[in-house]
């Protein structure tokens, strides 16, 4: 008797994820623009810090090569995620075409989670490794500080990535009130970048905004992976930080998910 092969149904949001997979590499013109802008921006931000550093051999506990480190990598793990994944939900609230969603049996946060996860698995990883890459060729960034240097920096951009995907699900969903995403988009760009430390180390920042940063989930997303990576935080400190990452990430969980039954309950479709 021939053997019988039954075939396993995959679960559900890992197929979620493996069909955004598939949409990014279809889409490959798209990812591989969206790739190169980041390293566009990698160097217009270094060049600009190489100036600074021209003056000076030190600022604010940075030396030149650890903040060129610091630009490329930043740049990176924000390219984790990129703008398509709140675009694509603004439309769908705009257009009405969200009503498909909300049909399915499915949790909207955690499938928009495993959206941003298939994405993040062409797009995001691909320019943060190219970045990286093409940063210790001919940019000269460092290494990690040490292997669990090494280790707990991807544990803390996982951790980041996560809490910036939360962020960015709970802000598109003001989308239900505005019905127009642009500015809502621009704002929250603003402000991660800021609270993040993408654009400055947070030690940079004026001592109050410096104090909101400190303790800010989006903290996580980007200071603290590079913190870790440079070795500029060990021990107690950099548990306490991850800490502070995962907190939040479960903060962030059960935030979003009450933002969008608030959201639910006050539907108003455009169009659809």
């Amino acid at each position: 008797m021939a053997e019988q092969i039954r075939l396993e149904a995959r679960p559900k949001y890992v197929s979620i994820a493996l069909t955004s997979f598939q949409q990014a590499i279809t889409y490959r013109i798209t990812t591989l623009t969206n790739i190169a802008l980041t390293f566009i921006w990698v160097f217009i931000i270094y060049y600009l810090w190489k100036a600074a550093f021209n003056e000076k051999q030190m600022i604010q506990g940075f030396t030149w090569d650890d903040m060129r480190t610091y630009v490329v990598l930043a740049y990176g793990i924000n390219a984790l995620i990129g703008w398509r994944i709140s675009s694509n939900m603004m439309q769908t609230i705009r257009t009405g075409e969200i009503l498909r969603d909300l049909t399915r049996p499915l949790n909207y946060c955690g499938s928009q989670l495993s959206i941003a996860t298939g994405w993040a698995i062409v797009e995001g990883i691909i320019s943060l490794i190219l970045t990286i890459i093409v940063g210790m060729v001919f940019i000269g960034i460092q290494t990690p500080a040490s292997v669990s240097a090494g280790l707990l920096f991807v544990l803390a951009v996982v951790l980041g990535f996560f809490t910036k995907a939360l962020i960015v699900f709970s802000v598109s969903l003001l989308t239900f009130w505005t019905l127009n995403g642009v500015g809502i988009s621009w704002s929250r760009e603003a402000v991660i970048n800021i609270l993040s430390g993408t654009i400055i180390p947070l030690t940079m920042l004026p001592g109050w905004l410096q104090a909101v940063a400190n303790v800010a989930p989006m903290r996580g997303i980007v200071n603290t992976p590079i913190l870790l990576y440079l070795g500029k935080v060990e021990g107690w400190e950099a548990a306490k930080l991850l800490g502070l990452s995962a907190a939040w990430l479960v903060a962030m969980i059960f935030f979003a998910n009450w933002a969008w039954q608030t959201a639910f309950n006050r539907v108003e479709i455009q169009g659809g």
